[in-house]
């Protein structure tokens, strides 16, 4: 009789030892962060050539909001520039994350009504692309990458649109940038007939930036052109130097020691 109890434990031991089959669980992936200084570029396959935008991003949990001066510049041509510092008109773009994906809306006053556009894409580090469309019935395609800080020094010649010089003045600019985007510096100009110097104050703009002189009245706002800069620049018409002048500039940067 013990035989048979001690086999009968032994088979209902056996019976109860199962294997777990549980399935690992994939961990959730981890929401992309889009936020500092951003250049975006829109590709229309309409044959409406490109608009370059330039935007500080904040970003919170998984939305993310650019700073009001937002410049939109068609054809990344200053005159057709659009925004707080080139227009007198706030652009606020606005986005969301879902892991990788990305999508930003940004409205842009044209003549008669506001251009919408809504790009959807993915990101890959500090670089984003995708395709947008608009609603004005313009579709393409968008790509951004992250900027970098302005500080250092810069230098290059302007010259007067109503007043141009037979000999363009130039200009040694050095700026430092904070961590909030400012931008605090000089210029030094020489062949100018007007001014010598400017006391800089201003804010990166994703790859552009904007600068003034409150005492001397002035404006210049800075658009990234490949490895240089172009620039325009004006004086109020009550300026105590070089009032009512306005003009355009290139800028180079100049290298580090260190560069090599």
């Amino acid at each position: 009789m013990r035989g048979i109890f001690l086999f009968a434990l032994l088979a209902a031991g056996c019976g109860s030892m199962q294997t777990s089959t549980l399935t690992p669980t994939s961990p959730a992936a981890q929401d992309v962060k889009v936020t500092g200084q951003y250049n975006l570029v829109l590709t229309s396959t309409n044959g409406l050539g490109t608009t370059s935008i330039y935007a500080n991003f904040t970003q919170t949990g998984k939305t993310f909001v650019g700073e009001a001066n937002t410049l939109v510049c068609p054809s990344n041509d200053l005159p057709q520039c659009q925004g707080q510092d080139a227009s007198g008109v706030s652009i606020t773009p606005s986005g969301m994350v879902s892991g990788a994906n990305v999508t930003i809306v940004i409205s842009v006053p044209t003549t008669g009504m506001a251009d919408t556009v809504t790009m959807t894409g993915t990101a890959m580090g500090t670089s984003l692309a995708g395709t947008y469309t608009n609603s004005l019935g313009d579709a393409g395609t968008w790509t951004a990458s992250a900027a970098s800080s302005f500080s250092g020094s810069y230098n290059g010649t302007f010259n007067s649109i109503p007043n141009p010089l037979p000999i363009a003045p130039t200009v040694l600019i050095t700026l430092t940038q904070d961590s909030t985007f400012n931008l605090t510096g000089t210029a030094a100009i020489m062949s100018s007939p007007c001014i010598g110097s400017l006391s800089l104050s201003g804010q990166a703009i994703g790859g552009a930036f904007s600068l003034t002189d409150a005492a001397h009245k002035a404006r210049i706002l800075v658009l990234p052109t490949g490895n240089s800069f172009t620039f325009s620049y004006q004086f109020e018409p009550t300026a105590g130097s070089c009032a009512g002048d306005s003009g355009r500039g290139v800028l180079t940067i100049n290298s580090s020691p260190w560069d090599y």
